[in-house]
């Protein structure tokens, strides 16, 4: 994510980095997205994910804020599965995604920062 985080540096977009694993920290994933919401902020998740790619989608489903996949080139067959996972979510799992190759962070921190803009408009 570093090319994300420095086109938010040099943009002077203020963001937030957490960790979740939708495997592993479920509930604590599900529980810092409700507070998200109550706080009524607006903002544009990221959600970088390899393999089955299971984040972005369970996100999506647990918030109303926009969510972008940032599939990561891993595993054997070098992230295509993450970034097929990403953008074949079933209709309903508004989901969208990024490109797959060394700058996809920075294309989802441009899309993101758009997207805030026209909120902010």
């Amino acid at each position: 994510m570093e090319p994300a985080r420095q086109y938010f540096a040099e943009h002077a977009v203020e963001h937030e980095e957490v960790i979740y694993s939708a495997h592993r920290d479920l509930p604590d994933l599900i529980d810092y997205l409700k507070g998200l919401e109550a706080s009524h902020t607006k903002a544009v998740l990221l959600c970088v994910a390899g393999l089955s790619a299971a984040l972005p989608g369970v996100v999506v489903m647990n918030t109303q804020l926009p969510v972008i996949g940032v599939p990561v080139p891993c595993g054997p067959l070098n992230g295509v599965d993450a970034l097929l996972a990403i953008s074949q979510l079933p209709g309903g799992v508004p989901a969208t995604t990024v490109g797959l190759h060394k700058k996809t962070p920075l294309n989802a921190a441009m899309a993101a920062h758009r997207i805030i803009q026209l909120a902010e408009s």
